[in-house]
């Protein structure tokens, strides 16, 4: 049984679209059916110091909040909490990183080199949530192999950047282009899941995306 916490989204990296306090519970429960012991914290400075220190899976399920509006490097608040962010990071520890955090946690300037990819912001969108196709573009990665196409009801996030490196695992069209959704990254042995579905809990409904975040879990995981 693993330890997993869960960073959800509130004060500096909340924002008014997304209810980070229920997709966060959700994922938690999908996790605790699992068999894993699953921490949920809110993503504030205080505790995520003693928090990370046994974790064994760092799940980040927050946004770009009023704290992007500081341009000059981290708070002095957020410099512990950070560097406890850093730590975890240079003992190979993996991440899974949700929706929004694709646009989250400014201010720790290596995040999105950690999750191999971005919401450009000015750039980046989605069509209005909907049930929507998703595909399997990778069949031959362990998390993906036998999985199908699935439709769920939820946003379908365009227009993202992966850095060149990461491994798109799934997809979907928009606009006559085609567009990641989520992917793989590997980096100096430590392993990170970008996975950009998860807008609200009805999106976590459906036997596919429990079985999808399972398999990122498994996945992130193993040795």
């Amino acid at each position: 049984m693993a330890k997993i916490t869960i960073l959800t989204g509130s004060g500096q990296y909340q924002d008014r679209w997304h209810d980070f306090t229920a997709t966060g519970f959700r994922v938690a429960q999908v996790l605790q059916e699992a068999g894993h012991e699953v921490v949920l914290r809110a993503l504030k400075p205080q505790g995520i110091v003693e928090e990370l220190e046994d974790t064994d899976l760092l799940v980040v399920n927050s946004g770009f909040g009023e704290y992007t509006e500081v341009s000059d490097g981290p708070r002095e608040e957020w410099d512990e909490a950070f560097a406890a962010l850093r730590a975890y990071r240079a003992r190979k520890a993996p991440i899974l990183a949700l929706h929004a955090a694709s646009n989250s946690l400014d201010g720790l300037d290596e995040w999105h080199q950690w999750i191999g990819g971005e919401w450009v912001r000015g750039t980046s969108m989605h069509p209005p949530i909907g049930v929507s196709h998703v595909q399997v573009s990778d069949p031959d990665h362990p998390i993906t192999a036998g999985f199908a196409d699935f439709h769920p009801y939820d946003e379908m996030y365009s227009y993202l950047e992966a850095y060149p490196g990461s491994r798109v695992l799934l997809t979907h069209d928009y606009a006559d282009l085609t567009h990641a959704l989520v992917w793989t990254t590997e980096q100096d042995g430590a392993r990170t899941v970008y996975d950009a579905l998860g807008h609200g809990v009805q999106a976590f409904d459906t036997p596919e995306r429990h079985e999808l975040l399972r398999r990122e879990v498994d996945w992130l995981l193993a040795e």
